[in-house]
């Protein structure tokens, strides 16, 4: 059994990220991204602050956009347009969870695709599906990061259990690009316990602690553990860690595992769409 934090591939994520850093300023761009929260749910005070922490390590400007409770969906819809029209800012997001009131798909999907660096746009995942360039969001791509790290053969089979378009289905077609197996679970998914014990790396996000337990694995299984959860003031995954710990082959801890880096790769995912703004400007010049 190995137990795979995430620092040494975060230290590599950010290594790689502040030498792209260094040459855009080279060139004399300044990477910038806004982050626009409405309200103040405590769900996602933990991932706003670790972006603002990471930005400036990183040394990315990081304008913040906060908006009242009771804000309407017409001055939301105005402060995106203002900020997308801002040539100073590469990236934006989005925090959720929203208001009740709002609609967060229609917010996120006034973000031209370019500069929605959460990749939560219906066009980025279009674009993700059909092969053309996207930006993907960074939990997938965490994902990818381990199994990167992890050199996971190709043709090997993942159960992916979550099917949402933050998770399941970016997920798995990034595992189809790279000429991986995935096999999408769910609440309705027929024999699932037989599907996971049959794969070779299980990702589970099912949004319930303690979902994957000792008749789900093998000694083979890889398990990447997706889940977030507060039990009893404790984060914990959605994996039964100690209960499979010494079972599994590997498995990656929460915390400190797929969480700790998806709030950095959200800024490889801003070098990547200031690259894409550059492209396009280069089209029209």
């Amino acid at each position: 059994m190995a137990v795979i934090g995430a620092k040494p591939l975060l230290e590599n994520i950010k290594e790689r990220i502040s030498e792209s850093i260094r040459e855009e300023r080279e060139k004399g761009n300044s990477p910038a991204m806004a982050i626009i929260r409405i309200g103040k749910d405590p769900a996602s005070e933990f991932y706003f602050k670790a972006k603002l922490k990471r930005g400036s390590e990183l040394g990315v400007e990081t304008r913040t956009i906060t908006m009242e409770e009771d804000v309407s969906a017409r001055e939301v819809q105005e402060h995106i347009d203002q900020v997308v029209m801002d040539p100073a800012i590469h990236g934006i997001i989005v925090e959720s969870p929203v208001p009740p009131h709002l609609d967060y798909k229609k917010i996120v999907n006034r973000i031209p695709w370019y500069k929605d660096i959460d990749g939560a746009s219906y066009e980025n995942l279009g674009r993700l599906m059909s092969g053309m360039p996207s930006l993907v969001a960074a939990t997938p791509l965490a994902v990818m990061e381990y199994v990167s790290a992890l050199e996971i053969p190709p043709g090997s089979t993942f159960a992916v259990i979550n099917r949402t378009i933050t998770v399941g289905r970016p997920l798995s077609q990034l595992l189809l690009n790279s000429n991986y197996t995935p096999i999408v679970c769910h609440s309705r998914t027929r024999d699932i316990k037989r599907l996971c014990k049959s794969s070779d790396v299980i990702v589970v996000a099912a949004g319930k602690p303690d979902f994957l337990g000792k008749d789900m694995v093998t000694e083979n299984s890889v398990v990447i553990d997706v889940g977030i959860n507060s039990v009893n003031g404790k984060m914990v995954g959605d994996a039964k860690f100690d209960e499979i710990k010494d079972i599994v082959k590997s498995i990656t801890p929460v915390p400190g595992g797929v969480g700790s880096l998806t709030s950095t790769l959200i800024f490889s995912n801003l070098l990547q769409a200031m690259a894409y703004q550059e492209d396009q400007r280069n089209l029209v010049a």
